[in-house]
């Protein structure tokens, strides 16, 4: 059975910038079990970002998240806005 999150939050900087520091990220976050589908930001509020993910767990997810924090932060993503919802089928 896949496992997916769909993963809504705000950014406080360009969505260009958060978009080059979520690249760097991509191989540490495959060695917990996530691959991005998805990522884009919404198309009337560029502050509006959503990720759409394959991952290995919820529990491995929260363990990269908390790994990864402060990269996150300085990604510019504001972690009090973060949605997430599981999925799978």
């Amino acid at each position: 059975m896949a496992k997916y999150a769909l993963i809504k939050f705000k950014i406080n900087n360009d969505f260009y910038d958060w978009e080059a520091a979520f690249y760097s990220s991509q191989a540490r976050a495959r060695k917990f079990g996530i691959v991005e589908i998805f990522h884009g930001r919404e198309s009337n509020d560029s502050s509006s970002c959503a990720m759409l993910a394959i991952i290995d767990s919820a529990d491995r997810m929260d363990e990269f998240l908390q790994e990864a924090s402060d990269d996150i932060v300085k990604s510019g993503h504001i972690l009090e806005t973060t949605e997430v919802t599981f999925y799978e089928n």
